[in-house]
């Protein structure tokens, strides 16, 4: 079994399903099993088309160089005292599976609870948060940084723990899947909702409801968002408000407009705004439109 994930085909294939299949299959299913009813074609469809296939990876670059000097760094620095480096690489697979899971779940929770507690951080994730209307395709809507950035614990972990090529490329493409799945407008069993972060209780996070600000971070599982209190998912409703409908919709602009955001942030209120949101002064996050609070 492990030796068929690791294989270059099998790898392939995933590639070729993550990038032509299930991008494609999961806008059938909003059409099928929609949660609300909404166009296909929208204002900014083309520019997150764009944003699914450009092949200017720079955040990929990035994380790469990251990784390459931090385990430079370990090896030159006596990488032999270091605990629990390479445990996983001759673990058995359901240990590989299940740390695969943990790290991944708990770097993505964090990541992403910083990025909307940071303003200079939620910035860029703010690109992401810019759609009007939430959909699939919506889901590649992502700053280069803030992308760099939500990955890179994620490989630190990979690197120093080193579990199995096969599974790492599998569960990444279980979570490309699933990201873009719980971004669909798609309708489901809500009880799905209470253990994983299905298309409803993610809407909820994206949404501009006040009640529902800074809410459901997880990525795939969602069990740390009931732990920490951070989940927000009502029985009845769903969320009609998202976005900002004054935020550009060209992937250039919304590349650069974070670097100025920040620096007329920091000019308007100080470097300390910059660092962490002051829920009574800070204005990094765009105020929340009216809607129906749900109903």
């Amino acid at each position: 079994m492990i030796e068929l994930l690791s294989s270059p085909t099998t790898s392939q294939w995933l590639t070729i399903l993550s990038m032509y299949g299930w991008i494609w299959i999961i806008p059938l299913i909003e059409r099928l099993k929609p949660l609300k009813h909404q166009s296909f074609i929208r204002k900014g469809m083309v520019n997150d088309v764009i944003h699914t296939y450009h092949r200017l990876h720079l955040h990929s670059m990035i994380n790469i160089v990251f990784v390459t000097w931090m385990l430079t760094y370990l090896r030159e620095n006596g990488t032999q005292s270091l605990p629990y480096q390479g445990v996983l690489a001759d673990a058995h697979w359901a240990w590989n599976m299940f740390a695969l899971l943990l790290m991944g779940h708990v770097t993505f929770y964090v990541a992403h609870l910083l990025s909307h507690k940071i303003p200079f951080l939620w910035q860029f994730h703010r690109v992401h948060h810019s759609s009007v209307k939430l959909d699939s395709l919506s889901t590649s809507r992502f700053h280069i940084v803030d992308k760099a950035l939500f990955a890179a614990p994620y490989l630190i972990l990979v690197a120093y723990f080193q579990p199995d090529p096969g599974l790492t490329f599998l569960y990444i493409s279980f979570r490309d899947f699933w990201g873009r799945y719980s971004h669909g407008n798609i309708s489901d069993a809500h009880w799905l909702g209470y253990f994983m972060s299905n298309p409803k209780f993610h809407r909820w996070h994206h949404s501009n409801h006040p009640e529902a600000i800074d809410k459901n971070f997880s990525a795939e599982f969602n069990f740390l968002d009931y732990i920490f209190g951070t989940a927000y998912y009502p029985k009845d409703g769903i969320p009609d408000t998202f976005g900002e409908s004054d935020y550009s919709n060209n992937i250039l602009i919304q590349h650069l407009r974070p670097f100025i955001d920040i620096f007329r942030l920091i000019q308007t209120q100080g470097l300390r705004s910059a660092i962490w949101k002051d829920s009574a002064t800070n204005t990094a996050k765009p105020t929340p439109q009216a809607g129906n609070n749900g109903q």
